[in-house]
């Protein structure tokens, strides 16, 4: 809904709703019950104290990509992330979360400018064995990082993250994504948190060499991706967990096949249609998380919040609460995989 069709529906002027989203005006009991009947939200929502954060770092070099998004689409997912970590705070505050492993930050410049060094690092540091990782959601969640998967598919948004002062490390990932894309972007995203604090021109390629590497280390992969051809490449995805299409590119990076060979391998992705979709076959289940799963089921369980209370508790109906967490309302609450 836009601001001209809201302003319409409460029967309020525009200019008079501009001013209020901008905190130049107050608003009234009356008008607050009439935002909350037109955007199907209690009114506590428009109450609550919180803190708003713009979009993650992570985020902004992929908006200047994504040229095709509107603003009005962007301003609405980064709502949402907002929203989604105001709950995140409240979660928290009835629980601390001990993590089992360390969660790293590195200077990429003592290191410079090596990712991979820094991926190899992180490995050491979870006590990773060599070969595939398992489930990087879990490794990540251990570690103390908040993994959370929404809708991100309209803003074209593969993930983002944050880090927030007094909060662990929380990353967004699209629910909508395949699954070795969605590995790629928790690795990437973890990238940034580990040895980005701020911006700077080289960290998205920073973030994709660390992923790579992460994902894809050149002492246990480089053997393997010798004389890689599409079938062998085909027969590694699920086993590694990764595109046919990172792949090829860590077996370039690394030297084990040259540029010429790379040429052809892509013309052949590209012929079979496997440069858009690469085949179902292949495909692998989605890793799950667990954290945010817990500090619901904590919430209803342990400190017993009923489905008519756990909305009151964070400032939304519940039809919203059900699209954001997947949760489904019986006697109790449950979420939904």
């Amino acid at each position: 809904m836009s601001q001209a069709e809201l302003a319409k529906e409460i029967g309020m002027a525009q200019g008079t709703l501009s001013k209020i989203e901008q905190g130049l005006k107050e608003v009234s009991m009356e008008q607050t019950e009439r935002l909350a009947i037109a955007l199907d939200c209690p009114s506590s929502f428009f109450r609550q104290v919180e803190r708003e954060y713009g979009a993650p770092m992570s985020a902004h070099a992929m908006f200047r990509k994504k040229s095709s998004v509107g603003q009005k689409v962007i301003d609405r997912v980064i709502a949402e992330l907002n929203v989604r970590i105001a709950h995140v705070r409240k979660f928290l505050s009835s629980v601390d979360l001990e993590p089992e492993l360390p969660f790293p930050r590195y200077d990429i410049d003592d290191f410079d400018g090596q990712a991979d060094v820094v991926a190899d690092n992180v490995r050491r540091a979870w006590l990773l064995p060599r070969g595939p990782i398992r489930s990087l959601t879990e490794c990540a969640e251990r570690a103390g990082c908040l993994v959370i998967q929404c809708d991100l598919e309209e803003a074209k948004i593969d993930g983002v993250s944050y880090r927030i002062p007094g909060l662990p490390p929380i990353i967004f990932l699209n629910r909508s994504q395949p699954a070795d894309r969605m590995r790629f972007s928790l690795a990437h995203e973890l990238g940034h948190l580990i040895m980005h604090p701020y911006p700077t021109a080289t960290m998205e390629e920073e973030a994709d060499q660390f992923a790579s590497a992460l994902l894809m280390p050149a002492f246990d992969i480089g053997p393997e991706l010798r004389d890689l051809t599409i079938d062998k490449a085909a027969y590694m995805k699920p086993v590694w967990r990764v595109s046919m299409a990172s792949l090829i590119f860590r077996a370039g990076y690394l030297g084990r096949i040259d540029r010429y060979k790379a040429e052809y391998l892509w013309r052949q992705m590209s012929s079979r249609g496997f440069r858009i979709r690469e085949p179902q076959s292949l495909d692998f289940s989605r890793e799950e998380t667990s954290v945010m799963d817990a500090l619901i089921s904590h919430t209803v369980q342990e400190m017993g919040y009923s489905p008519d209370e756990l909305p009151l508790m964070l400032n939304l109906n519940y039809s919203e609460l059900s699209r954001l967490y997947r949760l489904e309302r019986q006697t109790g609450l449950r979420i939904i995989k």
